[in-house]
């Protein structure tokens, strides 16, 4: 304890705490440790790091806090959920709800990352749009993606940036969830978690004999690339080949399979439709249930069930918040007529038996989703959970409320759309392609955020020099 600094100052700004970072992450871990000892030595100086500061104006709803590091903040709110466990002060409480629904509202790309250059709560709106800026972009020359940074730096956009520390950005929003989860019993804190998990964790190349892993997601307006390189040259040398995001990984595999599942003396609810196989107890039976439907590359859940006699408990699956078309429910093959609405729980309540098969089917659409309100012409393409990238560097011309009429699925290629000729451009015989972000692999270019345009006059009158 001698070694921290509590004089200073609780803004949590990288400029003014003098070096010593990332303090306001403590209490969690600390809290837990009084729950575990009951010594009353961790609870006062867990109390001593509270981050008062962010989360009085969170629970207020005000997210004018000004350039701050990413991954931390969001980090914090796992100590502020841990304080509403101790001491049962509302406020905590809800300023992790309206945590949760602003930043996943306007501070995350399309994958659930955020945080570019690590920075979050950028100074201004359309800082996340800004930030994938083309060199060439007329906005950028303008000067409105040069930022100033959470390190209280003015910067412009750099290839060395990264959109988000993915698997240290990623447990911060596992570890949320899950305390929301928890606390609350509402299925739409599983969506953030479930985009994180699907497009970010997913898509992070296989780690490398050496140990290395992506660090940063890049989205890049001009193409970004998935390496395991950090680009980070140090003042005296040093740079990084193990990054803390190296150790966060495996904190992330063993965080997920945390909040596959939530079990209560009705049943089970499950959040994550990923394969899994959970073994519990009910009403004095073992009960074995398999999820083994092909999620995410196929939008639906199998969910299986093995007990030896019959079991009567309430199941719960989430619906995702993606999933707005016409959902169906069969039971051992025949319809069930149960409400099935985006971000609410799926529920059937009855005497299952061993063997009965619950299949949930959750047709997908194809949407845009813009990079911030400041840019809705600069928008990414995403199918159900996944996000998609395009193959090669395109503007877009075509109704953006209406992808479908004009990207087409690729036959014999699972999740792959193509562009109708004429919708790329000038060349009327041009055509893209998109993929899964997941799928693209170390050192392939690919381009999540492209501009779009609604016809040929539109793209002449804006013509940024594509």
């Amino acid at each position: 304890m001698a070694n921290f600094d509590a004089t200073i100052p609780r803004d949590g700004s990288a400029g003014s705490d003098r070096g010593q970072i990332e303090w306001y992450t403590m209490p969690e871990n600390l809290y837990r440790a009084w729950q575990l000892t009951g010594d009353q030595l961790y609870r006062d100086f867990a109390e001593r790091w509270l981050y008062s500061y962010l989360w009085d104006r969170l629970a207020l709803g005000d997210f004018d806090i000004g350039p701050r590091h990413a991954y931390s903040h969001v980090n914090s709110l796992s100590s502020a959920a841990r304080a509403y466990i101790v001491t049962g002060e509302a406020k905590y409480l809800e300023a992790i709800e309206r945590a949760y629904d602003g930043l996943l509202a306007h501070h995350t790309y399309v994958t659930g990352g955020y945080g570019p250059g690590e920075t979050l709560f950028g100074d201004g709106p359309g800082y996340l749009g800004d930030a994938l800026l083309s060199t060439w972009d007329r906005r950028f020359a303008s000067g409105d993606a040069v930022r100033e940074n959470f390190a209280k730096m003015r910067v412009a956009r750099s290839d060395a940036w990264g959109s988000c520390e993915v698997s240290c950005c990623a447990w911060a929003v596992f570890k949320l969830c899950n305390y929301l989860m928890q606390l609350t019993g509402e299925a739409k804190y599983g969506d953030w978690a479930e985009r994180m998990l699907v497009n970010c964790v997913l898509g992070q190349p296989p780690v490398t004999e050496k140990g290395q892993i992506l660090y940063y997601a890049s989205y890049f307006q001009d193409g970004a690339l998935k390496s395991v390189e950090d680009r980070r040259l140090q003042h005296l040398g040093q740079n990084f080949v193990w990054q803390c995001c190296t150790g966060t990984f495996p904190q992330d595999v063993a965080e997920y399979a945390n909040m596959i599942a939530y079990f209560d003396d009705q049943g089970v609810s499950i959040s994550q439709l990923i394969p899994a196989k959970l073994e519990f107890e009910h009403d004095g039976q073992q009960v074995s249930l398999i999820s083994d439907g092909d999620f995410p590359a196929k939008p639906e859940a199998r969910l299986t069930f093995h007990a030896e006699g019959p079991v009567h408990l309430r199941l719960r699956v989430r619906v995702p918040a993606w999933a707005d078309e016409t959902n169906t429910v069969f039971l051992n093959g025949e319809a069930l007529g149960v409400p099935c609405a985006p971000n609410t729980w799926l529920t059937v309540e009855r005497t299952f038996v061993d063997g009965d098969v619950l299949l949930i089917s959750l047709p997908c659409r194809l949407r845009f989703t813009p990079a911030d309100p400041e840019h809705p012409d600069l928008v990414a393409l995403s199918y159900g959970p996944l996000a998609l990238a395009c193959d090669e560097m395109t503007v877009l011309v075509g109704d953006v409320d209406r992808p479908e009429d004009w990207i087409k699925p690729v036959p014999g290629e699972e999740n792959v759309f193509e562009t109708l000729p004429g919708h790329a451009g000038i060349y009327d015989f041009v055509t893209r392609r998109f993929r899964p972000y997941w799928q693209i692999g170390q050192m392939q270019w690919y381009y999540m955020y492209n501009r779009i345009y609604a016809d040929m006059d539109e793209l002449d009158r804006n013509h940024q020099g594509c």
